[in-house]
């Protein structure tokens, strides 16, 4: 019995130096190796430089308009990365985790974290859309192939269309006149405008979305005797991970139908968290930015998306460029720039004149999103005159 007795105590001892030994190694990993903390001093070295209480949003909201604010927000993602290390290590349940599938492989452990099981079902290019995925991005908001261009105004600041800039490396584009040759489409038709009284970011009531937004477009391109096909199909039911296959789809039997279709725009409108707290103190300022003044009317900005894993990315890229230089020839800070994403195709592969539009925001109503739209269409009309093989 006293053997007994002592055979227990000796096994209850071993069980105290491991739990001792294993909680020590929890301290030393929540400590950290000497890498991770010259990283953290190099970032400190950096930050110091930097006002003390920037902020984010400014960081998000400027990044369109300055490569200095987007280095620091590439080093600030970097910090941000150490951080979320530093407390995945001071995560106790997950320590506890280890601990037990260390010691007692077949104990009873924590539940998995199955947050990332959705992403996995995202297709390459709606990864880009995927808000799980965060990576950095680049802004073109200067064109220099356009810099030494002058723009010459009439008696009434207006531009002479004769004036506006004329392309550069883009492909002269090869059309039949008397039939469709601009195809505009919804990947994200439900995205909807700003309704006061509601916190409504997607319908598929007409009055408020983005495909109404195409309608006028069409009309304007129409008016001024272009041949236009609207897709107003909502490809983003049922399934929003799915909207860019599901609109490649509906493209690709377009062009089946049509291969005289070259000219492909595919129209959203950007969106905020309005439930972010960083949105809502700052909406004042952010707003200023999504609109602008023209002919005495606040109208919506918009901006281009360029999919990098394109293969024909640099045709698209000079298409969106020369579209940007008559934007801003013809109505300067109409077009706040080029945003490249880190991934994704946006079905651009399609033809060299694809281009992807942010159309205005959801914190702009749906009429200064209308009146950006008869916009876009005029500078795109202008656009075609100019690249159309005579």
């Amino acid at each position: 019995m006293k053997q007994d007795n002592m055979r227990n105590t000796y096994i209850i001892l071993v069980l105290l130096c491991l739990l001792v030994f294993n909680i020590g190694t929890i301290f030393i990993n929540i400590i950290g190796n000497e890498e991770d903390k010259a990283e953290y001093k190099s970032e400190l070295v950096f930050n110091q430089y930097l006002p003390q209480e920037v902020d984010s949003f400014y960081i998000t909201l400027f990044g369109r308009t300055s490569s200095i604010i987007n280095l620091y927000k590439n080093k600030q993602n970097i910090n941000e990365s150490w951080k979320k290390n530093l407390i995945s290590r001071l995560d106790i349940k997950d320590s506890i985790n280890r601990l037990l599938k260390a010691q007692f492989p077949y104990a009873i452990s924590f539940k998995e974290n199955n947050l990332d099981i959705e992403k996995d079902k995202v297709s390459d290019d709606d990864a880009g859309e995927s808000p799980t995925i965060i990576e950095d991005f680049i802004i073109i908001d200067r064109l220099e192939e356009y810099e030494d261009f002058i723009i010459i105004n009439d008696s009434e600041g207006n531009v002479d269309i004769e004036n506006v800039p004329k392309p550069i490396n883009v492909k002269p584009l090869k059309i039949d006149k008397d039939k469709p040759y601009i195809l505009l489409y919804h990947t994200h038709g439900t995205e909807s405008y700003y309704v006061e009284g509601t916190n409504q970011h997607h319908t598929t009531d007409r009055r408020y979305n983005v495909t109404t937004i195409g309608e006028k477009m069409a009309q304007t391109l129409i008016e001024k005797g272009h041949k236009v096909e609207h897709v107003t199909t909502y490809h983003d039911i049922p399934s929003y991970n799915k909207s860019y296959s599901r609109s490649l789809s509906t493209i690709t039997k377009k062009l089946e139908e049509n291969n005289n279709l070259k000219i492909l725009l595919d129209v959203h409108r950007d969106g905020y968290d309005s439930n972010d707290p960083k949105v809502t103190k700052n909406m004042k300022k952010l707003s200023s930015k999504t609109k602008v003044t023209i002919n005495g009317r606040d109208v919506a900005t918009f901006y281009f998306v360029i999919g990098p894993d394109s293969p024909n990315k640099e045709e698209v890229l000079n298409f969106v460029k020369y579209f940007k230089a008559v934007s801003d020839a013809m109505y300067p800070d109409l077009c706040t720039g080029i945003l490249i994403k880190p991934k994704g195709k946006y079905n651009q592969f399609l033809s060299n004149y694809s281009a992807l539009i942010e159309l205005g925001s959801n914190l702009n109503t749906m009429e200064e999103a209308v009146e950006t739209a008869k916009l876009v269409a005029e500078i795109l009309s202008v656009v075609i005159d100019n690249i159309e093989q005579k």
